[in-house]
């Protein structure tokens, strides 16, 4: 277990975020959520009025950043700000700033370090392609854009917020596109991953699959889990 690493990418809204979550507690282990990484950085840009065409200032802004994690909340620079950054305007932002090198570069230098002292679940968009290609294991987890939509609506009504269906399966569709389409690290699945579809499965079914082909593993089966 000291070195063991589970990719999870997948795109918004598929469910990966809690499936991760779900997965490195009965596991045990270190829950690493790269997306709230970057959505801390796309906050912190917007606060500081920092615009991401300017390299010089991303460059002096991005070392000036510290994230951390601590009891399933996200702090930068020591402020909570894990409620601040799940809004779908951050969410676009965090898809521009995560094409911006100098920071893909700073964060999936932290991301690597994480892996290498503890045994982590990171979920992202390329944690099986770029960041930890040699994870022992690797799933994408995805699901239909209608569905995703769906789930962000009932997301945001939980919090008091009314979004029309159709304004959110808009930026969805929009932020794949994004995501899919960027030069660095473009949200794919790795050739070698899992692939699963959440369209129609409840949360603990897709975590009940996902310990099988862990356990499977464990008990010499490797397969092309590797």
């Amino acid at each position: 277990m000291e070195h063991l690493i589970i990719a999870i990418d997948g795109p918004a809204g598929s469910g990966k975020s809690t499936i991760s979550r779900l997965l490195a507690k009965r596991l045990g282990i270190q829950y690493l959520d790269t997306g709230a990484m970057y959505r801390s950085v796309a906050l912190w840009l917007k606060e500081q009025d920092i615009d991401i065409d300017d390299e010089e200032a991303l460059n002096r802004a991005i070392k000036s950043v510290f994230i951390e994690f601590k009891n399933q909340r996200v702090l930068l620079n020591g402020r909570d700000i894990s409620d601040l950054i799940r809004t779908p305007e951050i969410d676009m932002l965090a898809s521009n700033v995560s094409k911006i090198a100098c920071i893909r570069q700073r964060l999936t230098g932290l991301q690597r370090k994480i892996g290498q002292n503890m045994p982590i679940v990171a979920e992202g968009r390329d944690m099986g392609t770029v960041v930890f290609p040699d994870a022992h294991f690797k799933f994408f987890i995805t699901a239909t854009p209608e569905e995703r939509a769906k789930r962000r609506q009932k997301q945001l009504a939980i919090k008091g917020e009314t979004v029309l269906y159709e304004t959110i399966l808009y930026q969805i569709k929009k932020r794949d596109k994004l995501d899919s389409e960027r030069k660095i690290a473009p949200l794919m699945p790795a050739k070698n991953a899992i692939i699963i579809d959440t369209t129609d499965k409840d949360i603990e079914e897709v975590l009940h699959q996902i310990l099988d082909y862990i356990k499977v593993y464990k008990n010499g089966c490797k397969g092309d889990l590797l």
